[in-house]
């Protein structure tokens, strides 16, 4: 009997299963590959502004120093004072605006592994908590469903159906003529002008907020390329207990 159609037909049954099973492994992994780089796309587009918002804040809080607050409130004119307050009062709702579109449109900012992601969790609470502690002076603490309220009243829909936070020129507008946005902005407000003012009460709060928020520029531009920000001036660190270290 001649078995050499029934080899020849075995192997080709068995090229055919094994051309299924490779494409089946090829296409998957292409899956896998399209599904990574989707999340790597969706974290950068939140990942990004949240980085700027809070580099933008911390290169402000790096500046509250008394000896600069004292030459700025005094010897400059009074429209640079009140640019001084309203764009710093923006800095701070950006960058709450951030935290809050991240928890409320992504839930979970991926930076690629678990010890990263738990690292970003514990750095964006660090700077919560260094807003809202109630110990000390109460000068600049904003409580948590105030950094909240804060953050939601700048958020605005995108070209894209994402939710994004307005701009300083629609900030401005909006302080200037909606009640609600002055009712909460007012603490703020208040406590940057006893600053420029001449009061300190608030620089160790300040200084506290500014170093966190180094912490968690660190995790979130481990190369420095966005945020080549210095560490805290040594003597805000040591007054306020603030650590420098960068993970």
């Amino acid at each position: 009997m001649n078995n050499v159609p029934v080899v020849a037909a075995s192997i080709s049954l068995a090229a055919a299963v094994v051309t299924v099973v490779l494409g089946a492994i090829f296409e998957s992994g292409r899956r896998r590959a399209r599904r990574r780089e989707a999340r790597r796309d969706l974290a950068s587009s939140y990942r990004d502004p949240l980085l700027q918002a809070a580099s933008s804040l911390a290169s402000r809080l790096g500046n509250v120093d008394p000896g600069q607050i004292d030459e700025f409130a005094f010897k400059l004119p009074a429209r640079f004072r009140d640019y001084a307050v309203y764009e710093s009062m923006y800095r701070f709702g950006r960058y709450l605006c951030w935290v809050h579109i991240l928890a409320s449109e992504v839930h979970f900012l991926d930076l690629g592994t678990r010890r990263r992601n738990r690292r970003l969790v514990e750095r964006l609470a660090a700077v919560q908590v260094a807003i809202s502690d109630r110990a000390g002076d109460p000068a600049f603490l904003l409580l948590g469903g105030e950094q909240w309220a804060l953050g939601s009243l700048l958020i605005e829909p995108g070209a894209d159906g994402r939710a994004r936070c307005m701009s300083y020129v629609d900030f401005r507008h909006r302080i200037d003529t909606d009640p609600q946005f002055q009712r909460w902005f007012r603490p703020l407000e208040n406590d940057l002008n006893k600053l420029l003012g001449g009061a300190k009460d608030g620089v160790p709060r300040l200084a506290k907020t500014h170093a966190e928020l180094l912490r968690l520029i660190r995790l979130l531009d481990p190369a420095k390329v966005w945020a080549p920000f210095e560490e805290p001036p040594a003597e805000l660190t040591a007054r306020t207990g603030a650590t420098s270290n960068h993970e």
